[in-house]
């Protein structure tokens, strides 16, 4: 019963941190720059799979039924649709799959390099796969060239990026720590528990 409680906070907060992170628009051209892409990051290092799908999936559909949760305070399925709508899809698959390999491979590890490690990894696999679906879904809506899509919809937010994932990794292991998610916990317990 605790853990189905702290899940369903964790994936309540998820959502809100989400939503509060889209609040925060700096315009760097038809992409916006906003927080969301750190606290995606953060889910993938914290949730488990079911709950990056739960939060992710949760804030999603929120949007699309018109709550305004997206970029700038907008909503609707037409977000969905539109020139960003591939990085919103591109944060869910990338959560899902991220958050898969990650709880795939941590059972497997031991020592501290090892969980350095699969955060990196498990950052860069959400970053790639979001960039590349928000990429093509950019240049299919808006008929740019991929040179062109890649100059507006990703060279602009890698260093930005960079930032974010840095301060996702720093934060990761105290929060892990402080709800009993570490790796060396999954360690310790020797079973295949998906908590």
């Amino acid at each position: 019963m605790r853990s189905r409680t702290q899940s369903l906070v964790l994936c309540g907060l998820s959502i809100a941190l989400l939503a509060a992170g889209a609040a925060i628009v700096f315009p760097l051209g038809p992409i916006p720059f906003t927080l969301q892409t750190l606290v995606i990051m953060l889910i993938v290092l914290v949730l488990t799979p079911k709950e990056a799908v739960v939060a992710v999936g949760g804030y999603l559909l929120l949007g699309a039924i018109g709550l305004p949760v997206f970029a700038g305070f907008s909503g609707g399925f037409g977000i969905l649709l539109g020139p960003t709508g591939g990085f919103l899809v591109g944060f869910f698959v990338g959560a899902l799959l991220a958050a898969l390999l990650r709880n795939s491979l941590k059972h497997r590890l031991t020592g501290k390099r090892s969980s350095m490690a699969l955060d990196i990894f498990s950052i860069l696999v959400v970053i790639l796969i979001y960039d590349l679906l928000g990429m093509l879904w950019f240049m299919h809506i808006t008929g740019s060239t991929l040179a062109a899509s890649l100059a507006i919809s990703v060279l602009p937010f890698i260093v930005p990026d960079v930032i974010k994932a840095v301060a996702a990794f720093a934060c990761a292991q105290p929060i892990r720590a402080a709800l009993g998610r570490g790796v060396s916990v999954a360690l310790k317990k020797g079973t295949g528990d998906k908590k």
